[in-house]
């Protein structure tokens, strides 16, 4: 069975079960305290920026050739 087939029916199936057991919510309840999922989820943005961050960085690198001016006004000379 296809899967937007089998939503429709497990969809058409929820709307005759009109006493649900808590095993069918299972799945929507959130795991583990608020702090360790605020922390899981600073961990992920944390990976987000520095994965762009190097990225940048890279292609900052690709574009850049060394110039004499450049390296004058790095070296001070």
């Amino acid at each position: 069975m296809t899967g937007k087939v089998r939503a429709f029916l497990e969809g058409v199936g929820s709307l005759m079960n009109l006493f649900p057991g808590p095993e069918q919510f299972e799945k929507f309840q959130l795991k583990g305290s608020p702090e360790e999922r605020l922390a899981e989820h600073w961990r992920r943005v944390g990976g987000y920026l520095r994965s762009a961050m190097d990225g940048y960085g890279d292609a900052e690198c690709e574009h850049r050739e060394p110039t004499p001016a450049r390296e004058e006004s790095r070296t001070g000379r």
